[in-house]
């Protein structure tokens, strides 16, 4: 990469519609948070969502195991990629080198083939395959290996609102990136603070 790179988290909950909180105006408050930001690569990773959620609700009534479930939320990543794409009007890219080398540019970044065929060669230690791991950590490890200035996390709320505003696994996936920031995309300022709480 020629320029910066900001790894953008967008968490599942933008994602869905909500009366009080429509798909277009989350369309939109992207548009504005992206504009408002330093020049960089904007790589927009998508939460799972909905369709990770029917998948942890499958586990539970047919005892998938945590190794298929794991992959299947993958799969499922490549879904809400191409959903967020839509809503972004950004392209998908499914490799690195794909990934615009100047900014300002905005992709959506499926992935589902990086974590099957760089990630376990990249990386000496595999992100788990277990429901410790969400698309936070596979965020992080996505902007490790890019060697992102930073990580965002774009959600409904910041850390503190509720529990579990992270997977269990982040601490360790996010040790080694420089900064990272945690935004809330519903609130009227796009609130924000820096996550500190690393092991």
């Amino acid at each position: 990469m020629t320029s910066p790179v900001r790894v953008v988290k967008v968490g599942g909950s933008l994602l869905r519609h909500q009366p009080e909180a429509p798909a277009k105006e989350t369309a939109a408050s992207l548009t504005k948070w992206i504009a408002r930001q330093s020049s960089a690569v904007n790589v927009l990773v998508a939460g799972g969502g909905e369709f990770a959620e029917a998948i942890r609700r499958a586990d539970a009534v047919y005892d998938l195991g945590e190794e298929v479930a794991h992959w299947l939320c993958v799969d499922a990543l490549s879904l809400t990629a191409r959903l967020l794409g839509g809503i972004a009007k950004a392209p998908v890219v499914t490799k690195v080198e794909d990934i615009p080398s100047v900014d300002p540019a905005v992709c959506v970044f499926d992935p589902a083939p990086f974590l099957r065929n760089v990630e376990p060669l990249q990386f000496s230690a595999s992100l788990p395959h277990a429901w410790a791991v969400t698309s936070d950590s596979i965020a992080a490890r996505v902007a490790e290996s890019l060697a992102a200035s930073e990580l965002v996390l774009l959600k409904s709320c910041l850390p503190g609102a509720r529990v579990g505003y992270v997977d269990d696994y982040f601490p360790v996936a996010a040790a080694k990136l420089p900064l990272i920031r945690c935004v809330n995309l519903r609130s009227r300022d796009f609130e924000e603070i820096t996550w500190d709480s690393r092991p």
